[in-house]
């Protein structure tokens, strides 16, 4: 019975990606879809389907402006400092 190539450990690849949460790369082998953060513990996956924030034409009516706007620039990494 032959294996799956992907499990083959000699044809492992590795991948850095962006931890969501504090933006420290993560390191991520060909065979796995999702790691924790070494530095804060948010579990990092390695590609994330966009949500109806991103593709719904109607996501700032629903969601309303500010609070729209808010998740966007948590989505985009441009996420504004909380007034103290």
């Amino acid at each position: 019975m032959a294996q799956c190539p992907g499990k083959d450990m000699r044809n492992l690849t590795v991948s850095y990606h962006p931890c969501p949460n504090c933006h420290q790369p993560v390191e991520m082998f060909s065979d796995e879809a999702r790691v924790r953060c070494q530095n804060c513990g948010t579990k990092v996956y390695k590609e994330q389907a966009p949500n109806c924030l991103q593709w719904c034409s109607a996501a700032r009516e629903c969601f309303g402006p500010k609070l729209y706007d808010q998740l966007m620039d948590r989505i985009s990494g441009k996420e504004k400092p909380e007034p103290s």
